[in-house]
Parts: C-alpha cells; structure tokens; sequence
C-alpha cells in the first residue's frame, strides 16, 4: 500500500526484536548479574544499531499487535526510541483498533474471549501504556462490541493488502471443508465435535489444520476449501480474509467470533453489527448447522462469494489507498509528528 500510494517503505525484521530486548541489568543474584550484563551489552548494541539505521525516517511503523503492543512486558524499548528519536512519528500498525484502555483491557483478560496465555497475563500484570503510546494508529477495522469513543480518534482504516497473486479458488468443483487448528480454549473441543458431526452427517470431506505450514503451502490448502470453520473467536483473523479471496465461505457458532468484520453504521454504539453474506453463523445449534451445511453443498459458488467478499470488505482485499494517501499527507503536512501522543492521553480513561 505504501508504494503503491508513492511512498518508500523498509522493513527492518529484526526491530521488534531490539524493542522487546531487556536493557537493564538483574541484579537478582551474583549468578545472574553476569549473564545479565552480558546480555544486556549486546541488546544495547542491537537497539543502537537499529535507531542508526531507521534514524531518517519521516515514521516509523511498529507492526505489531493490539493488545500486546502496549503491555509494558512487552515491545518494552518503544518509549527509549521516542527518547533517542524525538522527531519521529511512532505508529502501531495493528489489524484492529481497541481504544478504550480500561474497557478492553478488562474485556480482553477474560479467558474465553482472549485466550491469552499465561505469559500474556504475567505481561499485563505488569501494566498497560494508554493510546498516548503511539502519535498514530493504522488499522484493518475498528469494528467490535466495544464501542469507540466520540470525537476525533487517532486512526486511519487503511485495511490489509493480501491481494498478491496466491490467493484465488481453485476448488475445481469440489466442496471441502477445513477447520482451524486445535485450541486449548474453553469448549474448543466441544465446538469441534459438533462442526465434524455436521460435516460427517451431510457429507462433506473435511481436514483438521494440524503442524506447521510455509506460507506457500497453506495457501494451497486455503485456494481448495469451499468453506472454513472458525476454531474460537477472533481478535481479528487474517484467514477469514484470505479464504474469502479463495472463494471460501465462513462458518463459526456465534456471531462474535469475527466481529471485527462487522459492518457497523456507527462504532461509537456498543454492541454487534452485520456481518456479509459469505458468513454463516449456526448459533452452535447441530440442526441448524447442518441445514447450512446441506444448502452450501448444493450451491457453492467460489466466484460468488469472491465477489462478496470484494464488495462488502474491499479494503481487507486490496487496502485503502486512499485512506492510506491522507495519513501520509497528514505526515508531509506534520499533523502527524513526534509530539501527537500528547493529545491522545486521554482516550477510553472514562469511557468504563
């Protein structure tokens, strides 16, 4: 998107490696004072070299996501950076835009609906920056049961570009189904049982994602399937979108589950939206999954739901240039700058 908006964009695949490196010493013990200094030498050195590299940046865009990108456990350097690049516009790039600190930061904690992992916990024990983190925020979506603020937000919805030539259908008149991967999650196995159930009772041959895949092969898998069921819910979910492309249609119990690809009149009213045609959500009733199931086989068409997908989420297809076009006017112009994280301190603070 960057370059086809006329701007030059480097990725620097080490940087949140040097921004989540510890750079203080552990003085817990006599022991770990010397591995810790160590240590600690060369992530120094690997943060110095990265801030010399990335020093004549018109913005530095931190990919990485919400809501870990402002756990202070985490991407821990950040504030460092500001510090050594004052100038520099820091901006998260995140699939989803979660603005209401004390909200979501209480919503996302609860197990079922997270999924975090203890680690993910311990990091949040430690604390949570506020929207002042970052002076701009690019995101996919804004959609989701939490309502964003009124008044002016720091975003631009510049969508995802996933239209680089791998994904197109090529069921070639077959109607297979895949679902996600395993989870450890609350009632996954159940929601599993009952998906396969209804696969099996129509018909309809099916594959478990299972291991690990280059991105060229699961590609090749996503370009088969005639529908995808969701494993668990959301935060934002890539593959909806490119199974979409594929020409797949989504399948999940609850609403909920993708609800950042609700399309909603107004995100500041909390609650659902609607969700697209190439969605079908079966309210993890057996009876009713299996009716949806009889139906799609019948009637797959991968053309169709591409075309869906294009018409109701274009910017999850090929981006949002021109939303993109303005944030990058909106640097030239230095409405965005090093300093525009002041004003966003007080974002979702009263909003509980």
């Amino acid at each position: 998107m960057a370059e086809a908006c006329g701007a030059t964009a480097e990725i620097h695949s080490d940087g949140l490696d040097a921004l989540a490196m510890p750079q203080s010493v552990d003085r817990s013990s006599a022991r770990s004072l010397v591995g810790s200094s160590l240590r600690v030498i060369r992530h120094r050195g690997m943060f110095d070299e990265l801030v010399e590299r990335i020093a004549e940046s018109d913005a530095i865009v931190i990919v990485a996501h919400v809501p870990m990108s402002f756990a202070k456990g985490t991407l821990r350097n950040i504030e460092s950076l500001r510090e050594r690049l004052p100038w520099i516009p820091l901006v998260n790039y995140a699939h989803y835009y979660l603005p209401t600190v004390d909200k979501w930061g209480a919503a996302i904690l609860r197990g079922e609906k997270a999924g975090l992992t203890e680690e993910d916990h311990r990091n949040f024990r430690r604390g949570c920056f506020g929207m002042d983190r970052y002076d701009w925020y690019l995101v996919a979506s804004v959609a989701s049961e939490i309502p964003v603020p009124r008044g002016p937000q720091p975003y631009s919805i510049v969508g995802v570009h996933i239209d680089d030539g791998s994904l197109y259908p090529e069921q070639n008149g077959e109607v297979r189904a895949l679902i996600d991967f395993a989870q450890t999650r609350l009632n996954y196995a159940a929601f599993r049982k009952k998906q396969i159930d209804a696969l099996e009772r129509v018909g309809i041959p099916y594959r478990v994602l299972e291991g690990q895949f280059s991105r060229e092969e699961i590609r090749d898998i996503y370009r088969h399937t005639a529908m995808f069921f969701l494993a668990h819910r959301e935060s934002f979910g890539l593959p909806i979108c490119e199974l979409q492309a594929c020409g797949a249609r989504i399948f999940m119990p609850k609403p909920e589950w993708a609800g950042a690809h609700w399309i909603k009149d107004d995100v500041t009213l909390p609650g659902p939206g609607r969700l697209s045609p190439n969605f079908s959500v079966y309210d993890d009733d057996l009876g009713k999954l299996t009716e949806q199931l009889e139906i799609e086989k019948s009637s797959f068409d991968a053309a169709r739901n591409l075309l869906t997908f294009k018409e109701y989420h274009p910017h999850l297809y090929r981006g949002d240039t021109v939303a993109f076009t303005d944030f990058l006017n909106r640097l030239d112009d230095r409405s965005i700058n090093g300093a525009t994280h002041r004003d966003h301190a007080g974002i979702g603070l009263e909003s509980v």
